[in-house]
């Protein structure tokens, strides 16, 4: 199949994208706060990393997988199918989206990612409250969300996560979309050579050619330094009201949520054109 011409300009765009957002950074330049977890995190215990990361990885797999068969998501799905027919009548399943052109799922999914960076922004500022119940429940929902937008973006390009592959391939894409800026280029290079070789089984972070496994743990300790910092700011009042808290929260909560979408519908659709070559 050959790409239109419409689609080779969306091609070419994320090219463009790809050039200006995967920067090369000078270590010299590289954050002091992600050096210093580096080091920190590289001083720890072989078995205790690894330990530590089979944990993180269980997590995410068990609360992607949960999510993903889930009453809500059938409900999501449905919605997303729905929303497809708006275009084309014909669609009544997952894979039947690839019948859309690049622009129908472009919008289609920029809703949907508008959507999950509104319900993040707000998830933020609650947690911003810096009560214990709110902090703590921060960290699960940021999970949940996140996940949830990759989800969306996948389903909507036609790609069904009850497979295998796909539903670890989700989750490959969530890893790279957290991990440090400057590492991120590596990652994302790593998702398009797999594409090349699709498998039943794929451990998400038990990857030997891999550097940034390790490193990847400065996203959950970010994530808890956070919370703190949220819970110390809960005194800091504005009549009556933890307003800087909740700022922070926001924030974070949103900037990381755009992160996460913007690198899942890079992605997503950048697939999506290469398969249609």
């Amino acid at each position: 199949m050959v790409l239109t011409i419409r689609e080779k300009a969306v091609l070419e765009s994320i090219e463009n994208w790809e050039q200006s957002y995967f920067v090369e950074v000078d270590q010299n330049s590289y954050y002091t706060l992600e050096t210093n977890l580096n080091e920190a995190i590289e001083n720890w215990r072989p078995d205790l990393q690894k330990k530590l990361l089979k944990t993180i990885d269980s997590i995410i797999f068990h609360t992607h997988a949960i999510a993903q068969n889930s009453r809500y998501d059938k409900e999501t799905t449905a919605k997303v199918l729905d929303f497809g027919r708006v275009f084309n009548e014909n669609i009544n399943e997952v894979s039947d989206m690839r019948c859309l052109t690049i622009d129908q799922l472009r919008f289609i999914t920029n809703q949907h990612l508008a959507k999950q960076r509104l319900v993040s922004l707000m998830q933020g500022g609650f947690a911003g409250l810096g009560g214990f119940f709110t902090v703590a429940l921060d960290l699960p929902m940021m999970l949940i969300i996140n996940l949830r937008s990759i989800q969306l973006t996948a389903m909507t390009y036609g790609y069904d996560l009850n497979k295998p592959f796909e539903l670890m391939l989700a989750l490959k894409v969530f890893h790279v979309a957290t991990l440090p800026r400057t590492l991120q280029k590596e990652g994302w290079e790593h998702l398009l050579v797999e594409l090349n070789h699709i498998e039943d089984e794929w451990l998400l972070f038990d990857d030997p050619n891999s550097q940034n496994t390790t490193v990847w743990l400065q996203q959950p300790i970010k994530q808890i330094g956070k919370g703190m910092v949220l819970f110390l700011l809960r005194k800091k009042l504005i009549q009556g009201v933890p307003l800087l808290g909740i700022t922070v929260g926001a924030s974070a909560n949103y900037f990381l949520a755009k992160q996460v979408s913007e690198i899942a519908h890079y992605f997503y659709q950048k697939r999506f054109l290469l398969e249609n070559k």
